[in-house]
């Protein structure tokens, strides 16, 4: 018997988890994926996908006390966040666009709008190319001057290399030394004047990101910063493995590759799930239990010709994917609140953040018989 099951391993799944574990003795996270952060930049907006800076579902006073939360505990696990709800800040993406974001690691250095930079490529990395990526930023910045530099990084493979391949290659001092040897002599034979900021692939390092960007910095004299695209991005690698290593270290149980079938209610409360790995179907039992499924996404809810199912509690849900009646123990978190959300851009940024903190303020208000410690 678990104090309280988690449903679900994306950013809500597992901040809910962690969380929890300051007032739930024993705590499951239950998941048939990988969870979305794996696929996300690793960085947070008010409303992802565009500019909009207010949003109806982000309630500011709780917003602002999640992030503080989240921000403290990212310092905790080495991997700090820097922004904050009231100033976005322009930061380059991988295709070479300016997008405005609240929160972002210490590999991101915000895009200045005048001035030189150097966009600095891969031979071996396809997907991130220098010349194209500077044909977008120079349409977004037409004040700035803009250099492109391709390098090797120097070891042969057999498929093209991702840019994840490349952060953990950077993770290895000797790698980093011969590309940083690289840019010195290519700045050198093409005149490149020392620009205000180098522009990387999402690539600088995994487990050594900091002596990467210490090192990048310090040698070139220069800010830089990741130009995080398409996953898989090492912003978005880096946050997933310090939360999930946090979550193993605090003695959460990991049901992984697992699928939940149904439940079985009684009184009005989930007394346990019914989950299925590789083809053996066991009883889960939780006196508390918190879904955040991912909605369709996430595969909390099919699109069936009648309209949405539930998919992990087998619950009748509205035209938004809402639990009709649900149950006393249970706590709907993030896209399991319900696909209208889905029209505001919410499938992650601030709005997972904010929603794994209400969970777990709901969660100590049940487990301490009423009384919230907000």
């Amino acid at each position: 018997m678990y104090d309280v099951v988690i449903v679900g391993r994306g950013l809500t799944g597992l901040l809910s988890a962690i969380w929890s574990k300051k007032f739930a003795e024993k705590v499951a996270v239950v998941a048939q994926g990988t969870g979305k952060v794996v696929q996300s930049t690793g960085l947070f907006d008010i409303t992802p996908g565009n500019e909009e800076t207010e949003n109806p579902f982000i309630k500011t006073d709780v917003a602002e006390k999640a992030v503080a939360k989240f921000k403290e505990l990212m310092k905790q696990l080495d991997y700090p966040y820097q922004g904050s709800l009231e100033k976005p800040v322009p930061v380059v993406t991988g295709a070479g666009f300016v997008k405005y974001t609240t929160l972002y690691p210490e590999t991101i250095t915000p895009v200045p709008s005048t001035g030189h930079v150097v966009i600095v490529g891969f031979e071996e990395i396809a997907d991130f190319q220098p010349a194209y990526v500077k044909g977008n930023l120079q349409t977004e910045r037409p004040e700035l001057n803009i250099d492109t530099i391709k390098v090797r990084l120097g070891e042969k493979s057999l498929r093209t290399l991702t840019q994840n391949d490349a952060a953990r290659l950077l993770d290895r001092k000797e790698i980093r030394n011969g590309v940083i040897k690289q840019i010195k002599s290519q700045m050198a034979e093409k005149n490149i004047e020392q620009p205000r900021l180098f522009i990387f692939p999402a690539s600088l390092g995994i487990a050594n990101w900091r002596e990467a960007v210490q090192d990048f910095h310090e040698a070139l004299g220069t800010p830089v910063t990741e130009a995080p695209g398409m996953p898989p991005n090492a912003t978005a690698i880096r946050l997933e493995e310090k939360l999930t290593k946090e979550a193993i270290r605090l003695g959460i149980r990991f049901y992984l590759d697992t699928e939940v079938t149904g439940s079985t209610i009684e009184d009005n409360k989930v007394v346990s799930l019914t989950i299925k790995n590789n083809s053996k179907v066991n009883t889960l039992k939780g006196a508390n239990f918190i879904i955040a499924g991912g909605g369709v996404l996430g595969g909390g809810l099919t699109v069936t010709a009648k309209g949405l199912k539930d998919s992990i509690l087998g619950l009748d849900v509205d035209e938004f994917g809402r639990y009709k009646v649900c149950p006393e123990n249970v706590i709907p978190a993030g896209a399991t609140l319900g696909t209208k959300m889905l029209k505001f851009g919410i499938t992650g940024g601030i709005f997972s953040i904010q929603s794994g903190y209400e969970s777990c303020l709901k969660l100590e208000e049940s487990l301490a018989g009423g009384i919230i410690h907000a």
